[in-house]
């Protein structure tokens, strides 16, 4: 397993590199827009979701490498979510047929992909007298497509299942008809025969006469013990042309039953279905994507972000002294060095030894200070002030980046979540100096709030410094999307003594989750409640200064 597990950045990179592709790992669902691939998150320590990662890895190549993206542009396809179904699930079938005779090992990945589903697989089922035809008739097109294309051995068996189902409502000719053309499309050469195979099929359901439904099943029901999955696609078309005006309220049916999500339309290679297992584990966290794979660094902003705090400092500059104190009351000369202090020098008649500049610095107040930023959408609000409370929190989260600069034995960095592409984005680096870095720091509100991946990545960047002490502070204005994932992270760093403090904006809830949070009534009071905080925290009155809710109110 831990081969397995070690092997993920390898074979992501590979693919990468193979296909000319950048890969992100976020979200609930596996998809790909041609240029970059995305993979939801998965407990990787569980070899099983590991091999889960390699199907989803190698299907989504597949399309990068097979698929002609640009017919996701034509105008019939688009806000069309069943022409984009059909299309989608015959495109799967051939792409994966054609990426498992071309690499060797990951057949069987699919497969278990595919199987790994079979709990969903027999709720649909059990359920199928209540579920949109639409639906039923797609996981048809889907396991009988899987028939020709890459030969599942529990395709056949779930496509006569689903036949015997679907000709009882739509009858027996129509769904022969449709199944020819399914096993005709399954030699399509390339993307556009797929869709045209997809268009077919369309104007078939399109056509129906969903009012007869009920005498359909009542006529063809004996019939039952003559069909077979051998000679199904023996049926011929029945001439009808008359424009259902049932299918719209079917089609509507089906939007609903599938909430408008692909991934729901079918009852196999449903990622979310993964993740809310994942998410229900006390095991599995955050910890265990792959976003810890690439570090993606921050889009540059404005140039000249950094004037934008020239009114600030006063504070920066009473911030650095105050730290910068306590770094010198707690270090103490060298014996040894290479640049002598002449002031020194001169007392050494009297018995001075300690006669170099450079200094050594002792462990115990060797500090590490990651600053994680929330910039998810909630924080476009102004709260009816003049700037957003991003605003606010990238100019504090510089601020600070700056007043610690320079102060030997501390290590500022700086982390945005979420990012642009990506769960989080570096804007400070342990080795940088945000002076040079501050066009970083201005970034816009986007997306949610992965607190949990956020704060791993944060750990582990604690850990490469290797300093006495690690310091973490959030500033939010919200709840992380997974509590239970946060609540993990708040276990770990207990066990590794990683002090965790929170600052939010209106926020109360964030109580319920941090140690030591303190609330604030908008963004502005953030600068003065920063400043305090890391007062606090490097006090010489008390070297092991603990951050309470009493000192930020």
């Amino acid at each position: 397993m831990d081969k397995m597990i070690s092997a993920l950045p390898i074979m992501v990179n590979n693919y990468a590199k193979l296909f000319g592709v950048s890969v992100r790992i976020q979200g609930t669902v596996a998809y790909t827009n041609g240029k970059t691939i995305t993979l939801p998150r998965l407990d990787i320590k569980d070899p099983i979701k590991a091999r889960l990662a390699y199907g989803y890895l190698a299907h989504e190549s597949a399309h990068i490498r097979y698929t002609d993206f640009k017919i996701l542009e034509k105008e019939e396809i688009k806000n069309n979510l069943l022409l984009f179904s059909l299309f989608n699930i015959l495109e799967d079938n051939r792409i994966e047929k054609l990426i498992s005779r071309e690499y060797i090992g990951v057949f069987e990945n699919l497969v278990l992909l595919n199987s790994y589903y079979e709990t969903e697989w027999q709720h649909f089922c059990s359920t199928l007298g209540s579920i949109s035809i639409f639906n039923v008739t797609l996981a048809l097109i889907q396991c009988y497509s899987q028939c020709y294309c890459q030969r599942y051995l529990t395709s056949r068996k779930k496509s006569r299942l689903l036949y015997f189902h679907l000709k009882k409502r739509i009858g027996y000719q129509v769904v022969n008809a449709l199944l020819t053309k399914i096993k005709l499309c399954s030699k399509s050469k390339n993307s556009h025969e797929v869709y045209e195979c997809a268009l077919e099929i369309y104007a078939l359901l399109r056509h129906l006469d969903y009012q007869n439904e009920k005498n359909i099943a009542n006529n063809t029901e004996k019939n039952d013990e003559r069909l077979s999955i051998d000679n199904i696609e023996r049926g011929q078309l029945r001439n009808s042309s008359k424009n259902s005006a049932e299918f719209l309220n079917e089609y509507c049916k089906f939007r609903r039953y599938s909430n408008d999500d692909v991934g729901q339309v079918t009852p196999s290679k449903n990622a979310a279905a993964i993740i809310q297992e994942n998410s229900c584990s006390q095991s599995s966290s955050s910890r265990d994507d792959f976003g810890v794979i690439t570090e993606r660094v921050c889009q540059n902003g404005r140039i000249d972000y950094l004037r934008l705090l020239d009114n600030t400092y006063g504070i920066r500059n009473a911030l650095h002294y105050r730290v910068k104190s306590y770094v010198d009351t707690l270090g103490n000369s060298t014996l040894r060095g290479t640049r002598i202090d002449p002031v020194k020098a001169q007392r050494i008649p009297f018995g001075e030894e300690r006669i170099f500049m450079d200094r050594v610095l002792k462990k115990d107040f060797s500090t590490a200070v990651h600053i994680l930023v929330d910039v998810s959408s909630s924080m476009l609000s102004t709260d009816g002030e003049q700037t957003t409370r991003c605003d606010e929190a990238c100019r504090v989260a510089l601020m600070l980046s700056l007043a610690l600069e320079g102060i030997d034995g501390i290590k500022t960095m700086v982390t945005y979540f979420p990012g642009i592409t990506s769960e989080y984005e570096i804007a400070l680096r342990a080795n940088e100096k945000a002076s040079l870095m501050a066009p970083r720091f201005d970034q816009k509100p986007r997306g949610s709030t992965p607190l949990a991946q956020a704060l791993w990545f944060a750990f582990d960047k604690l850990k490469e410094v290797s300093f006495k002490r690690n310091i973490v502070l959030v500033i939010t204005d919200g709840m992380p999307d997974s509590v239970n994932n946060v609540k993990n992270c708040f276990d770990y760093a207990r066990e590794e003594k990683i002090e965790i403090y929170g600052i939010s904006i209106r926020s109360e809830l964030i109580k319920n989750i941090f140690d030591n949070a303190c609330v604030i009534e908008n963004a502005t009071m953030l600068e003065e409640k920063a400043f305090t905080l890391i007062s606090s925290l490097f006090s010489l009155q008390n070297n092991e200064v603990k951050f309470s809710t009493a000192v930020m109110e």
